[in-house]
């Protein structure tokens, strides 16, 4: 008998298949939920820590620059947007400039000082002029008395005046730990009143400021410190809210939004200086407090720095008598735009209030 040949057929081999109970299954998608939540709330808890040291930062940087006015202040108003005249605005102020430095170059400048009601020492630059008119100037934020004040000599041809440069607290060189925008700087300008009254025998005042200088003298005047000697103000540029300001200008400064960063930064400021932004609301001031001094209102009608809107809101507020003048382009152009009509209302007002 024949044997049949070829290979046998391999078994069929056996698969186990682990199956998973519901539980387990269960238990895995748990797993992968709480990694999925650990993995998120990990991520946005790195985000806030660095978002917030990034706040911090911003807010003690912003505090140090524009409160304590510390080196980092040049930088950042030279990056301020709006502050610069351009090619053709430069020219036409170019000869009051001149002007100026010919008033100046022939005279003799005095270096003065005055002790503020905190202990702080400040410092100022005289013309003395031996006159019983005194011009008190009071610049914007980062410029002090060694800034060209183009107006300077057509005043002085005007009423013969002294004319006094104050550097603001924590500006050149008058001490103080903290500049606050008129809130303490309102109380120094009366310390210098009353100092060029009792050295000066000054009788008689013409108050001229810029921006927080404008600021700082009529909140002066809604706070009853000025006195009846001073005849009448040039306000340039003043500015409803410093608050509002700051919103506006905080992106152009550090390129960031306005929220959570603005917030942080008066924050910061309020417990380190001792004093709230929002506190500084000139219509405010001015609404509670009046005001009978005359004043000339300037504002530049293109300003990009100071908008127009801002001066025409504490225009509005004055009770007092009061005239606007408006023109230029950019920030600090309306005198050498409007200097025929400017000049012109000095005359006239020193005549009706002061001669």
């Amino acid at each position: 008998m024949s044997k049949s040949k070829g290979k046998m057929k391999a078994a069929p081999k056996t698969v186990y298949r682990r199956t998973r109970t519901t539980a387990q299954r269960r238990a895995a998608k748990n797993v992968a939920k709480n990694s999925t939540i650990i993995f998120w709330f990990t991520a946005i808890v790195l985000v806030a820590l660095f978002v917030g040291r990034w706040v911090v930062a911003i807010a003690n940087g912003y505090e140090a620059t524009f409160v304590e006015v510390d080196a980092s202040a040049a930088t950042a108003v030279s990056n301020m947007r709006g502050l610069t005249p351009g090619a053709d605005e430069q020219a036409q102020m170019l000869p009051a400039e001149k002007a100026w430095d010919l008033f100046t170059s022939a005279r003799l400048r005095d270096e003065v000082t005055v002790t503020a009601e905190d202990g702080a020492v400040l410092h100022g630059y005289l013309y003395d002029e031996g006159s019983d008119v005194t011009v008190v100037v009071m610049p914007r934020f980062y410029q002090d008395g060694t800034a060209d004040f183009l107006p300077g000599t057509a005043l002085y041809a005007l009423t013969g005046c002294n004319i006094l440069m104050p550097d603001p607290r924590c500006h050149g060189e008058s001490g103080g730990s903290y500049f606050t925008y008129g809130l303490t700087e309102r109380y120094d300008l009366a310390a210098w009143l009353a100092w060029a009254s009792s050295e000066l025998g000054t009788r008689s005042f013409i108050l001229w400021g810029e921006g927080t200088g404008a600021n700082t003298i009529l909140l002066a005047e809604a706070a009853g410190l000025l006195p009846d000697s001073v005849t009448f103000i040039v306000a340039e540029s003043p500015y409803a809210s410093l608050h509002e300001l700051a919103k506006a200008s905080i992106w152009k400064w550090y390129s960031v939004p306005s929220v959570p960063f603005l917030a942080a930064i008066e924050a910061r400021i309020s417990m380190k200086a001792d004093f709230r932004v929002k506190d500084i609301d000139l219509p405010a001031a001015l609404s509670a407090g009046g005001g009978d001094v005359p004043v000339l209102f300037l504002h530049s009608a293109y300003d990009t720095y100071i908008q127009p809107a801002w001066s025409e809101a504490v225009e509005a507020a004055y009770t007092g008598p009061r005239t606007t003048v408006a023109g230029g382009g950019s920030h600090g152009t309306v005198y050498s735009a409007e200097q025929a009509q400017i000049d012109g209302l000095l005359a006239q007002w020193w005549e009706m209030y002061g001669a």
